[in-house]
């Protein structure tokens, strides 16, 4: 086969080939931005990870100080990212460093607020978490072995809503083990059902039981320690803002793991319904 035939021959192929679907965007950078959040927490690096969805969409997912600080970043200070160096050409294309996505000012050019009321907002859900805490555990503070924050917490565009993620090592004697707490504005696009929304959060999957707590219904779902988890309980608000509540037993840190969680599923389902939970956009 000459070359001229080779090329017509590929071409016809390409042609009679059907054009794949499209891929939905939104859908995988939100699933890749809660998959890069569940790594961060049980790895605690505070790295920064870009996450890949047609175009780079830049996901830095960085600690905060202990509670009380959260002037302490986890992996030095976040910087502005500076203006383009490239102007714009005179055919009216954006140079490439000009289509990156337009996040609000407060996150400093990524997907995780370091200033402004989100922020705020991230930095109070860990002291509200700091409260219900069973008084028989030790909260510590500042950081662990290899630099690993004790306590840190978080708030990041999803999409398109906006999710506020606490989490807090407690201990018992020697024993260590984790409580977090994540929340979800409203308008977001997690599972309405109360089993399928508990078993969305980290995809942790798991035995669910749905849980009726002041006549609420909550989904409180059990693993054998999938996705770094024990048990969480998720509950929806008539507002649409989703509260899930998580435990383990286990920790990030080089110490044995808790005896048993430190909440009963009834409890850990009627922490779901928190009040200073309740985060409002």
């Amino acid at each position: 086969m000459e070359e001229n035939e080779f090329r017509d021959a590929l071409r016809t192929v390409l042609t009679q080939s059907p054009e794949p679907p499209p891929m939905e965007s939104s859908a995988a950078v939100s699933y890749g931005r809660r998959a890069t959040r569940r790594r961060t927490v049980l790895t605690c690096t505070g790295a920064v990870i870009a996450l890949a969805a047609v175009t780079i969409v830049p996901a830095r997912y960085l600690a905060t100080g202990p509670a009380g600080d959260g002037d302490i970043p986890a992996a030095g200070p976040a910087t502005t990212a500076p203006p383009s160096a490239h102007a714009m050409p005179s055919d009216g294309v954006p140079a490439p460093d000009d289509t990156k996505p337009s996040w609000p000012a407060e996150a400093s050019g990524d997907a995780t607020a370091d200033t402004g009321p989100r922020y705020q907002k991230g930095k109070k859900l860990l002291a509200d978490v700091l409260k219900v805490v069973p008084d028989r555990y030790g909260t510590p503070t500042g950081k662990g072995p290899d630099d690993m924050d004790y306590q840190w917490h978080q708030a990041a565009i999803e999409n398109p809503e906006w999710s506020y993620l606490a989490s807090v090592t407690i201990t018992e004697e020697s024993a260590a083990g984790q409580i977090h707490v994540e929340v979800h504005e409203p308008d977001n696009q997690l599972p309405a059902e109360p089993c399928a929304l508990a078993r969305s959060f980290w995809e942790i999957g798991g035995q669910c039981q749905v849980v009726e707590v002041d006549g609420q219904k909550i989904g409180v779902t059990t693993t054998t320690g999938a996705a770094g988890l024990d048990q969480a309980a998720a509950y929806r608000y008539a507002d649409g803002t989703v509260v899930f509540v998580a435990q383990d037993r286990s920790s990030n840190f080089e110490r044995p793991a808790l005896a048993e969680v430190p909440f009963t599923a009834q409890q850990l389902a009627a922490l779901t319904l928190v009040k200073s939970f309740h985060i409002r956009a």
